[in-house]
């Protein structure tokens, strides 16, 4: 298997089109990549995305489930390596770890063109499984479970040098919501936000509900560029869901992001307030946006 060459950022037109594939989540990568039959809407928004963006849309799906943006002239080769790398693992173990596993393998441990992505032992998974606390109207992390993991990805974050981003976000006007349509379509907003969400997240995230109607996303290995990126898309695909005709009511939310590099020392609550300041930035600012730093 090749060795590709280290890479390098890509420009703002990449990112801006990249960012711009709301449209894309990882159900819809692993569908794309032949794991599950693509419904009709899926079939045409594939022969869509194909037309729009050609060889980027490999860049797209390597964003969707590693939260990094790469170049497309290097995405398609990467793709076709991952996919050979796959089949490499599948014939090993005899049985299909699915493409997110073999793409964060091989952008690892092949390529080396990600660092610091561990794999959790299956006792430990089990134990962890069995502390955690979820809410229990979303089904999400809570803020304990929350906070605990946080200050673990931070620890982790300065042992290996490794970033890692904090997205806070809340739904505008919530209490408009509760007041005019009652508490019950309150709470079903909150769990289709949930059902959004879990969509757009990785398997090595954290996503939770911080309380009532606030949300936090903790993305290890992902710089506050990529975490823009994903905040937005976040953004889109919420503005966009809440538009459909089968909804009774527009619903946005607001952003804000921090991450913690190697050259910031911060505290989990550090992280939390600055995070929090620039979701708060947002609302200011005129709500349905991101904001960060």
């Amino acid at each position: 298997m090749s060795t590709l060459a280290p890479i390098q950022n890509t420009d703002r037109e990449e990112l801006a089109n990249i960012m711009n594939r709301a449209e894309l989540d990882v159900r819809m990568v692993t569908a794309l990549c032949g794991d599950r039959t693509l419904n009709a809407r899926e079939q045409d928004t594939l022969n869509r995305l194909v037309a729009e963006r050609g060889d980027g849309l490999y860049a797209d799906m390597l964003y969707t489930i590693t939260h990094r943006a790469f170049p497309i002239k290097q995405a398609r080769h990467i793709w076709e390596e991952i996919t050979t790398h796959r089949k490499d693992i599948n014939s090993k173990l005899g049985r299909d770890v699915g493409v997110a596993v073999a793409a964060h393998d091989y952008l690892t441990n092949a390529s080396s063109l990600m660092k610091g992505v561990t794999i959790i032992e299956e006792s430990k998974m089990e134990s962890l499984a069995n502390i955690a606390s979820r809410d229990g109207l979303t089904g999400l992390f809570d803020q304990t479970s929350f906070k605990h993991r946080l200050k673990e990805e931070l620890e982790r974050q300065v042992r290996y040098g490794t970033p890692v981003s904090l997205v806070m976000f809340d739904i505008d006007h919530f209490k408009q919501v509760n007041d005019n349509h009652g508490h019950a379509e309150g709470d079903r907003v909150l769990q289709q936000m949930a059902d959004i969400l879990r969509q757009q997240v990785r398997l090595m995230d954290t996503a939770a509900r911080y309380g009532g109607e606030e949300f936090a996303i903790i993305l290890p290995e992902v710089e506050q560029q990529s975490a823009y990126i994903f905040a937005e898309r976040l953004r889109q695909n919420v503005e966009n869901f809440f538009k459909m005709p089968d909804q009774h009511f527009p619903v946005t939310i607001s952003l804000g992001i921090k991450t913690a590099s190697q050259d910031l020392e911060i505290t989990p609550d550090g992280l939390i307030i600055a995070a929090d300041q620039q979701l708060y930035k947002a609302k200011r600012g005129g709500r349905n946006m991101v904001c960060q730093p």
